[in-house]
């Protein structure tokens, strides 16, 4: 079995653009099934994301590499049911990514194909900004671009929710999806994400104060960058 002391660089197989379009499809797909269970956004939402949000005007959020758009759908659903005036805006700049979330709408969410560093550059701000899974994607460069975004997009909270690369989630996860090898990518890319993730030292060496790192269970990370709490 691979080694796990350092991050791996293997691609994923979804961020190759000739990889299969039903396979891709597929994936997102299951993607609101798993990030339920695994990325516990509910959770996030509830503890930290509401009491961020403002009451006396509408709530601005944005999701960074926002995918295939179900964590914007299931957020925009939680502050619907709660009452909270909330416009969320989910951004990425992969076309497939686009075309599968424009085609899965919801009240109160818009997608857009582009960067942050494209939203910085059009002076827009929000008062949350996040991410789910993305910053294993990114080598320490565009690690780094999408923290300094993030500080420039975000008014009061920004949370970027990743797994943490450990041996138990490694097989765990493996194991609970293996026959889904063949009419997916989420075990292959699954695993591979978590060979390609940081660990809690690692990942607060890259960013600068007063970024912290926070770990959630389970085995994931939480990178914060919380306004409130710094006034």
């Amino acid at each position: 079995m691979r080694s796990l002391a350092t991050r791996s660089d293997e691609l994923e197989r979804m961020d190759d653009p000739d990889v299969d379009l039903g396979l891709l499809t597929r994936t997102y797909e299951q993607f609101e099934t798993v990030n339920a269970l695994v990325s516990r956004w509910r959770a996030l939402y509830v503890r930290r994301i509401r009491p961020a949000l403002p009451t006396d005007r509408t709530a601005t959020v944005l999701d960074v590499g926002s995918g295939g758009g179900d964590v914007a759908r299931s957020l925009a659903g939680w502050m619907r049911r709660d009452g909270i005036d909330a416009e969320i805006t989910g951004v990425d700049p992969d076309p497939r990514a686009h075309d599968f979330a424009t085609a899965h709408p919801a009240d109160g969410v818009r997608f857009e194909r582009a960067t942050s560093t494209d939203l910085v550059a059009q002076g827009r701000r929000f008062d949350v900004v996040l991410s789910n899974h993305l910053l294993h994607h990114l080598d320490d460069a565009a690690l780094a671009s999408v923290v300094a975004d993030s500080d420039a997009l975000a008014s009061r909270l920004a949370l970027h929710a990743d797994l943490a690369r450990a041996r138990v989630p490694l097989v765990a996860f493996g194991l609970a999806t293996r026959a889904l090898r063949r009419s997916s990518l989420l075990h292959d890319d699954g695993t591979a994400s978590i060979r390609r993730s940081h660990r809690v030292d690692e990942l607060q060496e890259l960013v600068p104060a007063p970024w912290r790192v926070e770990r959630l269970f389970p085995y994931r990370l939480l990178l914060v960058l919380d306004r409130e709490r710094r006034a």
